[in-house]
């Protein structure tokens, strides 16, 4: 009975705070401090767009109950913000979890939502057969009636909007914020947020989120208020959710309490973890900002799950540790060796990622790249030459040599160089002179088809990328001499570059003339505080004097002990 009166007490507040909106006057009124909830201006420049996201309030014709309650959560205070709270928390855990389920990572670390159909509605089976989000709009638009049918038509528009080209986003998105049913939408999950199942909160969130929906919106900030509310309820698999849709979002109050509040939950909730994939995605949501304890107890967190470690994880735990900035052996180690094993199932982009994965965190595992050399060379013929110099240019930052795949690459170039252009022949000279790899049985063959190429570029290539090109050529026992001619080893240096008082040359500089000298070029020194102060006419003079001068091409032998 007790409740019977508190609810029709608060009935008749809402009625009497409803009937006082229905006026122009005070619903400006409520229109404004709905905007002051929010605390945000939004910087879209639709207007329609802008009162969707602003100015939602909830309509004066829909369900009298329903309305009243909803305006209650937004604007109620004391002791009635304490007993809807207690019966919020005794809905969440009481109602059956959100019909999304998360599935594992793709490729691309998109998360995967998948429907379970609770084949009694037919309003789910209707969404299964959905082809577009725009579909689903249109569903929600005749038959959604509760938060539940909202939430996961929410989540299916994203599932499917991630799954098109990014041309067909453009286009798509569009068409999703001008659907009327879109607006409904929101309007929906804003009225509703606080009464959520805890699945269908961080869902909609990362939903929303991934859409595109700007973050100073009031129904973004709403969400991320009600989820800091909310945190304690949270499960694992909501929490790797959360952590996931927080690393997209820039920095702002909300966002820096929620995310706080999440490390210290994820620090309590660690031991209880047993899942691989929420740990690893746990440890690329958290950053590299993580304290350095946090990443430890995340490592051995990982660590008890090892014997348990897919293939699949083995690739996502190296990109999370990059993630997070943290060189962990074992776990390297361990996954390593499931990567070995497994590695006919790689693509080409995840092979690569595993290589700049190793450069970024610095572990030099020779068994591991042994076995990606000896997997692309015994399948060269199944890549494009492009993508073979991209495995060579990664195990060159790593300083490994694959001979074998050095040498049958080297082939390719002498019997189809015209694939080659600048780009990929400045990585071929770069990678081959810093390995110091020259082909057995084919040495010259494939300098001269280096260096033809190299001169059929002569007329575009910059002067820094042909100083390259050739000192990389060089490096390898190799002379172009056009390129060499292009250069012109007219050296400018600054006066340290000589002892006190004097021309004679130091260290460095005396060890670049006497090596241009040995290249067959005769060096002139020129100051360029002298040089600079001279004008056109007499500069031409200086360099015509000591150009033609009658010992210009004597090319003596210099030595530390010469005077001049």
């Amino acid at each position: 009975m007790n409740n019977k009166i508190s609810y029709l007490l608060n009935t008749v507040r809402c009625m009497h705070r409803c009937n006082s909106v229905l006026t122009p006057k005070s619903s400006a009124t409520a229109r404004k401090h709905i905007l002051w909830v929010g605390r945000y201006r939004d910087p879209l420049e639709n207007v329609n767009f802008r009162k969707l996201f602003l100015n939602i309030f909830p309509s004066l014709h829909g369900s009298s109950l329903r309305f009243l309650s909803q305006e209650t959560d937004f604007f109620s205070t004391g002791a009635n913000i304490q007993a809807e709270k207690s019966t919020e928390a005794f809905v969440s855990e009481q109602a059956p979890q959100s019909s999304l389920e998360l599935e594992k990572l793709d490729d691309s670390g998109s998360f995967k939502v998948k429907h379970v159909v609770d084949h009694s509605d037919p309003f789910f089976n209707g969404l299964q057969k959905c082809t577009c989000p725009c579909d689903i709009l249109d569903l929600a638009s005749e038959s959604a009636v509760s938060i539940k049918h909202f939430t996961n038509c929410l989540t299916a528009v994203w599932r499917l909007f991630k799954n098109l080209s990014e041309d067909q986003q453009r286009y798509e998105k569009q068409l999703i914020f001008e659907h009327p049913a879109f607006v409904k939408l929101c309007q929906q999950v804003l009225r509703d947020s606080r009464r959520m199942t805890r699945g269908d909160l961080v869902f909609s969130l990362h939903a929303v989120v991934s859409l595109g929906v700007p973050q100073n919106t009031l129904l973004v900030q709403t969400l991320l208020r009600v989820c800091q509310e909310k945190l304690n309820q949270l499960d694992n698999r909501c929490i790797s959710v959360l952590a996931t849709t927080l690393a997209g979002l820039d920095k702002d109050k909300n966002v820096s309490a929620l995310q706080a509040g999440l490390q210290l939950l994820v620090e309590q909730r660690i031991p209880s973890i047993r899942d691989i994939f929420i740990l690893q995605n746990l440890m690329k949501c958290m950053g590299k900002d993580v304290p350095v304890f946090l990443k430890k107890k995340l490592e051995m967190a990982v660590l008890k799950q090892i014997d348990h470690l897919t293939f699949p994880n083995a690739l996502r735990v190296f990109s999370a540790l990059v993630a997070m900035n943290y060189c962990s052996i074992p776990i390297l180690n361990a996954c390593s060796k499931k990567i070995q094993e497994n590695v006919h199932d790689a693509p080409f982009r995840q092979l690569i990622l595993i290589l700049e994965a190793c450069y970024n965190l610095q572990y030099r595992n020779v068994k591991l790249f042994s076995a990606l050399a000896d997997y692309i060379n015994s399948t060269a013929c199944l890549w494009d030459k492009r993508q073979i110099i991209l495995f060579l240019s990664a195990f060159e930052t790593l300083g490994f040599q694959p001979s074998e795949l050095m040498g049958v690459f080297a082939e390719k170039v002498t019997e189809d160089p015209e694939f080659l252009n600048l780009k990929n022949l400045l990585i071929v000279l770069r990678v081959y002179s810093r390995l110091n790899y020259v082909p057995r049985g084919q040495k010259h063959l494939f300098f001269d088809t280096l260096h033809s190429c190299l001169n059929k570029y002569l007329p575009q290539i910059s002067n820094t990328e042909l100083l390259k090109a050739v000192y990389s050529l060089c490096i390898l026992g190799y002379l172009p001499h056009r390129a060499l001619d292009e250069l012109l080893a007219v050296l400018f240096v600054p006066l340290s570059a000589f002892c006190v008082g004097t021309m004679h040359p130091q260290g460095k500089l005396a060890m670049k003339k006497r090596h241009l000298n040995k290249l067959g070029y005769h060096v002139i020194l020129v100051l360029n505080k002298n040089f600079q102060e001279m004008t056109n006419e007499d500069a031409v003079e200086f360099l015509k004097g000591k150009i033609y001068s009658e010992n210009a091409f004597s090319f003596p032998e210099m030595t530390v002990q010469d005077n001049n």
